[in-house]
């Protein structure tokens, strides 16, 4: 579970600094969708037993989700990008 954990306080953090960085751009209502996810995620983290959903941006990803594949063995997921 910790594993998980880490995965959602990296998402929560990343939506934070994405956050501020909209604010300084003046895009406030941009910046306020990524706060109400950012705190979404934490109100599941903190209920023990809740089911997260998080979405997945193979296109924001730096290997193009070919690594998150590896990583997790779905055989269905092994498609090496789009």
């Amino acid at each position: 579970m910790a594993e998980v954990d880490n995965l959602i306080l990296g998402r929560i953090e990343h939506l934070c600094v994405r956050a501020a960085v909209l604010s300084k751009e003046r895009r406030t209502r941009d910046g306020e969708l990524l706060l109400r996810e950012a705190k979404t995620l934490s109100r599941h983290m903190d209920d023990d037993g809740e089911l997260v959903l998080m979405r997945y941006h193979r296109y924001l990803s730096d290997s193009f989700g070919v690594t998150f594949e590896i990583d997790h063995g779905d055989p269905e997921l092994m498609f090496g990008g789009v």
